[in-house]
């Protein structure tokens, strides 16, 4: 028997079948199954080995397609724009930095529209006013400060 244990999504998925491929490889007659969770809690875990399912090969393939259309989407929209914005910006480069490659790839745009959105929010911070406790105490022995953590 072989009890797949990966996330349980698509990707996850597309792991188990790359773990089956090398398992049966090596023995023919396994007895393959996917435990399907969660959360690493005892309910949940308890629960996927009482319901153990085959993987499905289906959503495996659907992560192979879309590795494969965003890796040419990604090659061909960078030769494109690159090809096309290269001479538009003004860059203090010269010899081999002038060759530059403007890259594009599917995941690049909401990274980039995080980051944009937390810029934003820096800009738009307005500081407020907050106040602090300080606390001491002097003895005949000296001064003890308590400090809040």
């Amino acid at each position: 028997w072989l009890v797949l244990w990966l996330d349980c999504d698509r990707e996850g998925e597309n792991i188990a079948y790359e773990v089956v491929d090398i398992c049966a490889g090596a023995n023919r007659n396994l007895n393959i199954w996917r435990a399907r969770f969660s959360a690493l809690i005892p309910r949940e875990i308890h629960e996927a080995v009482q319901h153990l399912a085959r993987p499905n090969k289906l959503f495996a393939d659907a992560v192979d397609a879309r590795q494969e259309i965003d890796l040419r989407i990604g090659a061909s929209f960078t030769r494109f724009q690159t090809m096309l914005l290269k001479d538009a910006f003004v860059l203090d480069v010269s010899g081999e930095e002038r060759n530059m490659v403007l890259s594009y790839g599917p995941c690049q745009f909401p990274t980039l529209g995080f980051i944009v959105e937390r810029f934003w929010e820096i800009q738009a911070h307005e500081p407020e006013e907050f106040w602090t406790i300080n606390c001491s105490h002097t003895s005949d022995e000296g001064t003890a400060s308590f400090i809040w953590m």
